[in-house]
């Protein structure tokens, strides 16, 4: 199966370094199109396969896909630090503008 997946891998790789800008938009649309109407149980049996075979692979510059499902306080945490970065942007703007 990681042999089969590889020679896929490989294709998939070819015709998008083989295609223009705007090709590989489209291809990127039709792909998350495709996700779209898969059931949710696909989908996470694809992430499960695709960590096994970036195991079987043994390539550190993949990341796996994490299911690790984010406590409420976790997300609620992210929101907040989200939102600071937002603020401390805002000011060195603001920062800028004053010196002009």
């Amino acid at each position: 199966m990681i042999k089969a997946f590889n020679k896929h891998y490989r294709k998939s790789i070819d015709l998008i370094e083989n295609a223009s800008g705007s090709e590989k938009i489209e291809m990127a649309e039709k792909v998350l199109d495709w996700f779209r109407q898969l059931p949710e149980e696909y989908v996470v049996a694809l992430a499960l396969f695709f960590n096994e075979v970036i195991d079987d692979l043994g390539d550190d510059s993949l990341e796996k896909i994490s299911l690790r499902l984010k406590r409420k306080q976790e997300k609620f945490e992210e929101e907040e630090d989200e939102d600071e970065l937002e603020d401390e942007e805002d000011e060195e703007d603001d920062d800028d503008k004053e010196d002009y």
